[in-house]
């Protein structure tokens, strides 16, 4: 299997939620023989509070998750071989950023 943004993207697809409520970890099978899917994926992930956020730096603290799963920001990654979240994911984390308060 060759190494690319698609592949890769199938990767993390493939990856099971072990997180619960709004904790969004994921846990890969890096033996997965799911069709098309490159194994050795990592993501990033990005920590926040959920809840008791001062009103004022709310739309800053959000601001950048909300771009960085969103369209725009997922769109040009494939163009520097980063692999784009599968849209399952990027739905879930998105759900989760309108939940913080």
């Amino acid at each position: 299997m060759t190494a690319s943004a698609t592949t890769a993207g199938a990767g993390i697809a493939a990856a099971e939620a072990v997180g619960t409520g709004k904790d969004l970890t994921l846990k890969f099978d890096y033996r997965t023989s799911e069709e098309g899917a490159y194994p050795i994926v990592l993501v990033s992930y990005e920590l926040v509070c959920d809840t008791s956020n001062p009103p004022d730096t709310l739309p800053a603290l959000k601001s950048f998750p909300t771009y960085a799963a969103g369209d725009k920001g997922q769109k040009p990654l494939s163009k520097i071989h980063y692999a784009p979240l599968p849209a399952s994911v990027a739905s879930e984390v998105r759900k989760a950023i309108d939940t913080l308060s």
